[in-house]
This record gives C-alpha cells, structure tokens and sequence, in this order.
C-alpha cells in the first residue's frame, strides 16, 4: 500500500480478495448482508481472542520479563493477530461489495 503526501492510503492500493468478489458479487443483497454479518461477528470474536491473548502474554512479562514461556504466550498473541487481520480483509472485501455497513447488535 502506498500513501499520499498527508499519509491516506490509496484506495486503487486496497487488498480485495478477488475470489471473495467473485463468490459474492451476484448473490442477493440479503444474502450477502447474511455473510457480512457474520463475518463482522467473527471479526470480533477474533479480536477479543487476539486482546485475551495479548494480556495473557504481557501478564507472563510482568511476572517474570526473562521468563521463557512468554515465548508461547507471544506466539499465540501473534498466531491470534494473523488470523483477525486476514478475516478483516474478508470483511473490508465483503463491505466493499455490499456497499455499506450492516447493523449488528453486540453479542
């Protein structure tokens, strides 16, 4: 991705899942409203798992910052971090094809 002069990204340089494009750019907009809704609910689920995740290592840190099992807690942290990132590009494609945010309670 590239940024302008006051470092906005380029929207022609935004990540699209072009098969995800292709998967839902002909259904009816009520099913693909379903779909975004449920991926936003398990963008948030993985968000909450990456935050717990997080914690667990920094609470590793804080007791012991030398401690050698912060090394699986970091690696959950980051393992947790892949996995929500790469559902938000489902998502942000999801959205762009639908053209705007459904609302979805919190659970």
């Amino acid at each position: 991705m590239s940024d302008d002069e006051k470092g906005n990204v380029q929207p022609e340089h935004k990540l699209v899942l072009r098969p995800v494009v292709g998967l839902t750019e002909n259904l009816p907009t009520s099913d693909l409203e379903q779909i975004t809704v449920q991926a936003i609910r398990t963008h948030r689920r993985l968000r909450d798992l990456a935050e717990a995740r997080q914690d667990q290592w920094h609470a590793i840190e804080a007791r012991d910052p030398s401690a050698k099992s912060a090394r699986p807690a970091r690696i959950a942290y980051v393992t947790a971090m892949i996995e929500m990132h790469a559902q938000q590009t489902v998502l942000s494609t999801l959205l762009d094809v639908l053209g705007y945010i459904p609302s979805v309670p919190e659970d």
